[in-house]
This record gives C-alpha cells, sequence and structure tokens, in this order.
C-alpha cells in the first residue's frame, strides 16, 4: 500500500495490469477509516464494485500497465 493505496491486479487483452485504489476513494465511498487494516477490509467487502470500476477505467488512464482509481471514479457516495 503505497501512501494508502491498495494495489490488486487486473487482467485487460490477456495482460496482466496493476491497479491501485486511493485512500481517499476507500473512505469516500466504502466506509475505510484511515487505517490501513480498515483500508483492506473495506477493499475485499467491495472488491467486486472496485475491480468492475477499474476495467471501465483502464481504458482511459492506462501508463505503464498501471491504472490509478481516485474517489472521483466511483461518482456519488456508494457506502
Amino acid at each position: 500500500m503505497a501512501n494508502g493505496a491498495v494495489a490488486f491486479r487486473a487482467l485487460v487483452d490477456g495482460e496482466e495490469v496493476v491497479c491501485e485504489v486511493s485512500p481517499e476513494a476507500l473512505e469516500d465511498h466504502f466506509g475505510a477509516r484511515p487505517t490501513r487494516a480498515s483500508r483492506l477490509a473495506a477493499f475485499e467487502e467491495h472488491r467486486a464494485r472496485i475491480e468492475t470500476v477499474a476495467l471501465a477505467t483502464i481504458p482511459q488512464r492506462l501508463r505503464d500497465k498501471r491504472c490509478q482509481l481516485f474517489s472521483r471514479d466511483f461518482g456519488q457516495a456508494y457506502a
């Protein structure tokens, strides 16, 4: 977790991509508290939604086989 972000892998067109969801997104939309354990728990609980947003976002933002997700990528509050 760099800077509090949670990293995960996604497969895009058969290629592995490293994605990161920001701590702000986890706190703003998935109810995480500003602790590592809480962010990881929120990620695991909402992983399907986060991966759905990642797959929709990757084509516009993919650089160096990495994709960063921010609070704005999740629209209105989700939690």
